[in-house]
């Protein structure tokens, strides 16, 4: 297991980040990577999927690229405004949404240009902080939640079939939890050139509970235990992140676990930003070719990485016989 802790205080609040990965007690790599980055007020989860560890290394890309972006995009690559393509959105959602669409073009990249990573991809659940507000994207099935006044909401849709079957009614949420291709998602980074990002934006108030996690929490843990968990150490969610993790566990942990919490001290005054929800829609031509300048500004020969926040995940090497 992997614990992190990092707080941050931005003009309006202080933000507290949190981290925790687990192996689980079935596979024998941790396929999710997540980091905390307070830098950039920003904390990012993947859940990597594909044979032989290829997971693993999708998942690790997209944290990479993802805090490559955000410490120095703009700097280094300066991407072009989204406007146009969707209504305005805050700067700070712009770059997260830039920092998803070319953690997707890596990974896909990877997965081409290697042959025991082809087919590999990864979920990504994101929160990023302004002054008032949050900023949430994902792609895939992991999650995010907000524990708010004793109230705890799922704020992500699940990008898998059993999300579609529910909406669609086709079946109930008893048939759900077992579901025969429960683990089938619709939408992932890596799988293909270019990707649709859902995201919303919503105020923050002060002690606001963000959790984000892989499937290898709330797979396991529902929605209603979470926020029991969460709920009995309102003053340490170091104790939290711990709880969560060993009831997964002995719930079976079947999968690898993850869990990141950014929890809002200050600011008791609620943001005043409405809240948005919208589908960044997939990229065109122009700018896949963007994307790929940006990604060889961002990783060229030469640029040290010493800028960019240590790798929060375990990780075991491929090996021959993982192959």
């Amino acid at each position: 297991m992997v614990s992190m802790q990092d707080v941050w205080v931005l003009p309006a609040m202080t933000v507290e980040f949190y981290g925790d990965s687990d192996i689980g007690r079935v596979r024998r790599v941790n396929e999710d990577s997540f980091r905390l980055i307070p830098e950039r007020d920003t904390v990012v989860v993947c859940d990597g999927m594909g044979g032989h560890a290829a997971g693993e290394i999708a998942s690790h890309r997209a944290v990479e690229t993802v805090t490559a972006y955000l410490m120095r995009g703009r700097e280094v690559a300066p991407a072009p405004k989204i406007d146009g393509e969707v209504p305005s959105i805050p700067a700070e959602a712009e770059d997260l949404v830039w920092a998803v669409r070319l953690a997707n073009r890596r990974v896909f990249q990877t997965a081409q240009d290697q042959k025991q990573t082809r087919g590999m991809g990864t979920t990504l659940v994101a929160v990023r902080f302004g002054a008032d507000r949050a900023v949430i994207c994902h792609v895939g099935d992991s999650r995010a939640y907000l524990l708010r006044d004793g109230q705890f909401e799922q704020l992500t849709t699940d990008h898998s079939l059993v999300a579609e079957l529910l909406a669609q009614k086709e079946i109930t949420p008893e048939q759900a939890r077992t579901f025969p291709d429960r683990n089938i998602i619709t939408r992932a980074l890596g799988t293909r050139p270019v990707v649709a990002v859902d995201m919303t934006v919503l105020p923050t108030q002060g002690d606001d509970w963000f959790l984000l996690c892989s499937d290898g929490l709330c797979g396991l843990v529902d929605d209603d235990e979470m926020q029991a968990i969460v709920m009995r150490h309102p003053d340490d969610p170091q104790a939290a992140l711990t709880a969560l993790i060993e009831t997964a566990n002995r719930a079976g942990g079947h999968d690898n676990i993850t869990v990141a919490i950014a929890r809002v001290r200050d600011g008791k005054t609620p943001g005043t930003s409405p809240r948005q929800s919208l589908t960044i829609p997939e990229t065109d031509d122009d700018t896949a070719a963007v994307e790929q300048k940006i990604i060889e500004a961002l990783f060229r020969p030469g640029l040290s990485n010493s800028d960019l926040p240590d790798d929060d995940t375990d990780k075991i090497p491929i090996r021959p016989e993982n192959r």
